[in-house]
C-alpha cells in the first residue's frame, strides 16, 4: 500500500484532519487546531483511547483564549511553554502574560507526511512562538506492525535571548469504572488540587501508591472512580527514577514509556464527574501527562527553580513512546 492509502484526508467536526492506519492502530490530527491528537484507537480491540467532549466542539479560538474555559473539548494537546496562564518573570518579556494551557495548542500547525510506502510513516507538525521566538515541533512515527506511537519533540530558540519553559503533553483519556492507574512504585507525588478539598492534603508530599480518605473511607486512587463519584484531583511528581505510566483497562493498556532524563516528571488529573471550567456538567476524563518542569505554571516553575531554559538559538529534544496492548 502507498503512503497515499495508510495517511488520507478526512473532516473531523468539519476541520480537515490526517488519519494514519497501519495494521495495529489508527491515528487522527487535526493540524488547524494545534496539532491537536483527536483519535488513538487500537484495531485489535476497537477501543478507542481519547476522551472527546460530548457538549463543547471544535472551534478555533483566537490567541489568549482560556483553554479551560472555551477549549477543554479533549484528546491530546502540547503545553508550552506554561501549562496554567500566568505572567512571564523575565526580562525581555516581564509581566507579558502566557495564555492558559500554553502557546501552540490554538494555533494552526505546518504538516508534512513521510515514510516508506511499505513499513513505517511520520507526521511532523510544528508551531511557531508568538510571544517568544521559537519554533516547536512533533514528530510521530508509526510502522505497520507496531502498537507503539514513537514522539519526537524538539523545540529551537530563534532569537537572541534565553527562553524559559516548562512543557506538557495533554492527553485526555476516556475514563471507565475499574480501570488502574499505573505509576512508579514509591514516587514521591504533590496535591494540586483535590475535590473534595480534604480528600488529599495538598501540604503533604505523598508516596504512590497513594490512598485518600472519603467519607470516612480509604480510597486507593490508583483504582479509577465511576463517572459519577463527583471526585477529581490534580497530582504532580518529582522526579522519576523509572520513567512509564500507563492506564489499564479491561481489554487494554495505554501506556507511556521515557527516559527520564530528559522528560522526568508526570503529572496526572482525573475528574470523576466534579468539575467543569465552562460551568456546564462536569467531565469524566483522564490527563496522563509526561512533562518537563513543575505544575502548572512556568511563573511558579522559576520561582521553585524546576524549568528549562533554551540558550539563544539553542535547541532542546525529548522524546516519548505510547505502547498499546489488547488483552
Amino acid at each position: 500500500m502507498s503512503i497515499r492509502d495508510r495517511i488520507v484526508d478526512i473532516a473531523v467536526q468539519g476541520f480537515p484532519a490526517l488519519k494514519l492506519t497501519t495494521n495495529i492502530l489508527s491515528l487522527t490530527i487535526v493540524p488547524e487546531l494545534g496539532g491537536k491528537i483527536t483519535s488513538i484507537r487500537d484495531l485489535r480491540n476497537g477501543r478507542e483511547w481519547l476522551w472527546t467532549s460530548d457538549h463543547l466542539a471544535y472551534r478555533k479560538h483566537p490567541y489568549g483564549t482560556s483553554y479551560i474555559q472555551e477549549a477543554d473539548t479533549g484528546g491530546w494537546d502540547e503545553c508550552f511553554p506554561s501549562v496554567a496562564a500566568c505572567s512571564y518573570p523575565l526580562e525581555p518579556w516581564q509581566n507579558q502574560t502566557i495564555p492558559d494551557h500554553g502557546e501552540i495548542w490554538s494555533q494552526e500547525w505546518m504538516t508534512g507526511i513521510n515514510g516508506d510506502d511499505s513499513t513505517a510513516w511520520t507526521i511532523r507538525t510544528e508551531a511557531m512562538g508568538t510571544l517568544m521566538p521559537y519554533a516547536f515541533e512533533r514528530t510521530i512515527t508509526v510502522a505497520r506492525d507496531s502498537p507503539t506511537l514513537h514522539f519526537n519533540y524538539s523545540v529551537k530558540n530563534q532569537g537572541d535571548t534565553q527562553i524559559a519553559f516548562i512543557w506538557c503533553a495533554h492527553p485526555l483519556l476516556r475514563l471507565e469504572p475499574g480501570m488502574r492507574l499505573v505509576l512508579p512504585e514509591g514516587t514521591r507525588i504533590h496535591v494540586g488540587m483535590s475535590v473534595p478539598e480534604e480528600m488529599l492534603a495538598r501540604e503533604k508530599l505523598h508516596t504512590w501508591p497513594i490512598h485518600a480518605r472519603l467519607h470516612d473511607k480509604d480510597v486507593a486512587l490508583s483504582l479509577l472512580p465511576t463517572p459519577d463519584s463527583g471526585i477529581a484531583w490534580k497530582l504532580w511528581s518529582d522526579p522519576l527514577t523509572d520513567g512509564y505510566a500507563a492506564l489499564v483497562a479491561a481489554d487494554g493498556e495505554f501506556r507511556f514509556t521515557f527516559d527520564p532524563v530528559m522528560v522526568p516528571q508526570i503529572a496526572v488529573w482525573m475528574n470523576a464527574g466534579a468539575w467543569s471550567g465552562t460551568g456546564g456538567d462536569p467531565d469524566c476524563n483522564l490527563a496522563l501527562e509526561p512533562c518537563m518542569g513543575a505544575q502548572d505554571s512556568l511563573e511558579e516553575a522559576i520561582a521553585r527553580k524546576l524549568y528549562y531554559v533554551l540558550p539563544p538559538h539553542g535547541i532542546q529534544t525529548w522524546s516519548l513512546k505510547v505502547h498499546l496492548k489488547a488483552f
